[in-house]
């Protein structure tokens, strides 16, 4: 992992810096510092300083660094304030952290919890699942809550649960008089995900028993990651690279729609094997970013529109090779 990124888990995976047996506080996943804010300055003509009063630099306590530029208003809510604000939100409930750390330099932070409500196997495959409750120092989210769930025998991930209408889970902090910070709606939202864990995994259990064809693979596949009406290099390359990992990632044969869906969550969650990324950009965008959106939509497109995607790859694809005789 890059410097900009630190990963601490309670279990062994390809993602993390450190793994540890267990995780108590704040310093055992690398958030022991405040958040401290730094007037800025322009320097006229390269030498007379002008204060900027509406914004100032959001910097680390441990070592000075900016992390980000907000609004001068901006106030920061620092990390142990956020690891109790989770407990005491937590609270009445069986949870245990196993997972935390930061990216962007510290300018994103996450803490990773197991909440115990039912466990789920697809196919003989046990899932764990986990709640990430994620915020920013640098201004560029609001606290929001995701359900991953983890295929334990490839440790792909996908995230679960969104609302109705595609949105995140974000939460409202409240101050109370003993200056505590609480998170308000985290039970009603997780009463949300765990009925929307159940049923996506009642999806997942559906497609197990959905035969599919190599062909049919490769033009769903072309399809789903076809953004446009014409076929590009990258979008078939993805496809049977997906078409690939459905048929000898672990666990997988080749022969489900369920194993296509392990297939997209292998390549979105691992990277491209040829791909020369960086494997912190890899994990951000695989756990928080465009590739945590994409995994969660596979289960939608495979579950309800399959046969449209089926014929709409075969399409790109006939039209692909004959762009190339011409």
């Amino acid at each position: 992992m890059n410097n900009d990124t630190y990963i601490v888990n309670t279990k062994e995976n390809t993602w993390s810096n450190k793994i540890i047996d267990s995780i108590k506080g704040v310093a055992d996943v690398g958030l022991d510092w405040d958040v401290q804010k730094t007037p800025m300055v322009a320097l006229l003509e390269g030498k007379y300083p002008l204060p900027i009063e509406s914004h100032v630099s959001v910097n680390r306590s441990d070592s000075s660094q900016s992390i980000g530029v907000v609004g001068a208003g901006y106030e920061p809510i620092q990390n142990s304030r956020i690891w109790e604000a989770m407990h005491n939100s937590l609270e009445g409930t069986q949870h245990e952290v196993v997972g935390g750390g930061y990216t962007h330099n510290g300018g994103r932070v996450f803490i990773q919890t197991k909440v115990t409500a039912e466990d789920f196997t697809v196919n003989g495959d046990v899932f764990d699942n986990y709640i990430t409750f994620y915020s920013s120092h640098d201004g560029s989210s609001a606290f929001e809550l995701f359900d991953t769930s983890v295929r334990m025998i490839c440790q792909n991930t996908f995230r679960l649960a969104k609302q109705n209408g595609g949105k995140v889970f974000k939460l409202r902090v409240r101050h109370t008089r003993n200056a505590e910070v609480r998170f308000e709606n985290v039970m009603q939202h997780l009463e949300v995900m765990f009925e929307n864990r159940r049923r996506q995994y009642g999806k997942l259990n559906d497609l197990a028993q959905v035969g599919m064809e190599y062909n049919d693979m490769i033009a769903w596949a072309t399809s789903f990651y076809t953004k446009t009406n014409k076929l590009a290099t990258i979008a078939s390359n993805k496809a049977h690279e997906t078409r690939r990992l459905s048929r000898v990632g672990a666990g997988n044969n080749g022969e489900t729609a369920y194993d296509l869906f392990n297939g997209v969550t292998d390549l979105l969650t691992h990277g491209d094997r040829h791909s020369k990324r960086d494997r912190a950009a890899v994990w951000r965008s695989s756990e928080l970013g465009a590739a945590a959106t994409q995994k969660a939509d596979a289960l939608e497109q495979l579950t309800t529109y399959r046969g449209h995607h089926i014929a709409r790859g075969l399409e790109l694809i006939r039209n692909g090779e004959t762009s190339l005789v011409a």
